[in-house]
């Protein structure tokens, strides 16, 4: 009896290894039937990713006006299709941030490697159009009201991951400077705030302090401006004649000239020697 009892429970013990190894090869199988979907899937994602930064890239030439204002004024059907276009990629963008935060550190410093190049492009190129919407929309202080964390997220690990540019290749850049995209993402809410500053300066209801504070403003932005400039960072297309940085040079330089606080800085005399037409 104690045989038989023996012999059952080897063979209820073997029954359940196999058992177990069944249900271990199956989940094996499902997994590597994940993995293979999952491949797919994110090749199609990323297909479509580059799908739509052509898109983008396309619109950016055919953009007469400059392609931050193009989008701005929303002139045509071109404008509104490119919607779908920044939609699409923010939701990608936003999603590939989010692994990375959910990752340990250094494998997620080892992933956002990878891809740093490509998601800094597409910083350079989506962002512009949601400050353009946010200030089509009356909104104001995009960077501090407005600007999206994976944004800041993608910006802060350029940084770190970047290094300051050496002469030579400052003469590249030169060489280049006619098809870039303005390496500063931000480069136009910069402009949209000095837009608002010179139009506070000229308006009869301008406080004393806040006149000294969008002054204050605008000579930083002079500041930025020309480091931009010298360093090859910044698209010719800020100098179209319609675009919103030429906007703020008119107000800028009628101000400049009728008021006393008037001075020679290098980007006023860039401007009004028009420099920029050799820029590119």
């Amino acid at each position: 009896m104690e045989l038989e009892t023996i012999g059952f429970n080897q063979t209820k013990l073997l029954q359940h290894n196999i058992d177990i190894n069944a249900m271990i090869r199956t989940m094996e199988a499902e997994t590597r039937r994940l993995i293979q979907k999952n491949k797919a899937s994110d090749a199609k994602k990323l297909n479509d990713i580059k799908r739509d930064m052509a898109q983008l890239e396309w619109y950016k030439k055919k953009s007469e006006m400059g392609y931050y204002d193009c989008f701005k004024n929303q002139g045509s059907k071109r404008d509104l299709n490119v919607e779908q276009f920044r939609g699409n990629l923010t939701m990608y963008w936003e999603d590939m941030v989010a692994q990375v935060q959910r990752k340990p550190q250094k494998e997620g410093a080892t992933f956002r490697t990878r891809w740093l190049y490509a998601g800094t492009v597409y910083r350079r190129m989506v962002e512009p159009l949601d400050i353009a919407a946010f200030y089509r929309e009356g909104g104001t202080d995009y960077i501090n009201n407005g600007r999206s964390l994976h944004y800041k997220l993608l910006q802060q690990w350029y940084k770190e991951d970047g290094k300051p540019p050496s002469r030579d290749k400052l003469d590249s850049k030169k060489q280049k400077v006619s098809g870039i995209l303005t390496e500063d993402s931000l480069f136009w809410a910069h402009v949209e705030e000095a837009i608002l500053s010179c139009e506070l300066l000229k308006s009869e209801n301008c406080t004393l302090e806040q006149g000294q504070s969008s002054w204050d403003n605008l000579v930083k932005f002079e500041e930025y401006v020309m480091e931009q400039i010298n360093n090859y960072a910044a698209s010719p297309e800020i100098f179209l004649r319609e675009s919103s940085f030429m906007k703020w040079w008119g107000l800028y330089e009628g101000y400049i000239d009728t008021c006393s606080n008037s001075h020679g800085s290098p980007l006023i005399n860039f401007m009004k020697k028009r420099s920029y037409m050799k820029y590119g």
